[in-house]
């Protein structure tokens, strides 16, 4: 007989355990309190839809992986993303990871099951279980820096590294005179009717198309809490809820009074992401020069991106003291291999956390 108990968790069981303190086997061991309660008001969420699922060795959690299920606006499909998979390295032989995706994939039967920005063991798992893995590049762009010698290399970037910066503060000045002094910006925490309709007519070669309600809920319900005391902090889990700095921000960009951008950003500690960019075409490099002001004024350290032109924008204009790429992994079912190619936006699946 297998050691590992199984056990799956539904809404109700969430909410059970989130507002009347039932002891039902849920934990901060098992999920964030923030995050399960952020799944607990997902639009599409119903009280019988199952959203945890743990993998228990007597009284010690040894996995445990969460799931959500959405309506995309286009294509019209029900999809439903994995978020959290975590299994104690002693428990590899076991097969808990496989096992836990495995029943999250039973738990949605009629529905796409995907992947975002998941972990090579998490995308294997998915393959083995029938899904295509598709491979992304996201830039990282470093803006600030303290290099510590270490070797040869590092000295002699050091020593040059004055000459960077003297070309970066250039390139600033040169970039954000690209911004016109008409340009309004608004800040939002709620998606309005003009921001959803500028999303739909600029989302033509988007591959998933998001309804208005689960980006409003992405902007209302966060994976994480700020928590200015983190060298006090209590992590319960791999996936905790708290962190230093934490925010996504919606920006309604204007010439005037006609909207010409809409730029979501989202903020963990000291780094950006590019969570969703859609510019009207004559004005790309004005929301581009936007996007560096407001990260120059955030004072974060790094920029990520995985939107090329945007990354073409700031390579060329020498704007960051370093450029790498790294990749990240996507996976989906097979029966969507009809929608190709895959052109996702930065907060596709789970990748808003």
């Amino acid at each position: 007989m297998d050691k590992i108990q199984y056990n799956t968790y539904t809404a109700a069981d969430i909410k059970a355990w989130i507002e009347r303190g039932e002891n039902n086997g849920l934990s901060e061991r098992v999920i964030s309190l923030t995050r399960a309660n952020a799944l607990m008001h997902s639009p599409y969420v119903k009280e019988d839809d199952v959203l945890v699922i743990s993998a228990m060795d007597g009284d010690v959690v040894v996995g445990y992986t969460a799931i959500f299920p959405e309506h995309l606006e286009r294509p019209n499909i029900w999809i439903a993303t994995g978020t959290t998979l975590w299994v104690n390295p002693d428990y590899a032989d076991d097969f808990v990871g496989y096992n836990l995706v495995q029943r999250l994939w039973q738990s949605y039967p009629q529905y796409c099951v995907i992947g975002s920005d998941v972990s090579c063991p998490a995308a294997m798992i998915d393959k083995l279980l029938g899904a295509c893995i598709l491979r992304y590049e996201r830039h990282r762009f470093v803006f600030r820096r303290n290099i510590r010698v270490h070797s040869l290399r590092s000295l002699a970037s050091k020593i040059i590294e004055p000459y960077r910066k003297y070309r970066q503060r250039k390139a600033i000045s040169r970039v954000l005179a690209m911004i016109p002094s008409n340009i309004r910006v608004i800040t939002r925490d709620t998606i309005d009717a003009e921001a959803y309709d500028f999303i739909s007519a600029h989302s033509e070669s988007d591959t998933f198309l998001r309804s208005r309600e689960m980006l409003n809920w992405i902007l209302r319900y966060p994976f994480s809490v700020e928590n200015t005391l983190m060298k006090y902090a209590i992590k319960s889990n791999k996936f905790s809820d708290q962190v230093a700095s934490s925010k996504n921000q919606l920006f309604q960009i204007y010439m005037v009074d006609k909207l010409i951008g809409i730029v979501m950003l989202g903020r963990r500690d000291n780094d950006m992401h590019v969570k969703m960019l859609y510019t009207d075409k004559g004005y790309q490099e004005v929301i581009f020069a936007l996007i560096i002001e407001i990260m120059l004024r955030s004072n974060v350290r790094q920029l990520l991106s995985h939107y090329p032109l945007l990354n073409h924008f700031i390579g060329s204009n020498y704007i960051a003291l370093r450029d790498s790429v790294h990749q990240f992994l996507f996976t989906y079912p097979k029966q969507l291999k009809s929608i190709e190619p895959f052109i996702i936006q930065g907060i596709d699946g789970d990748m808003f956390v």
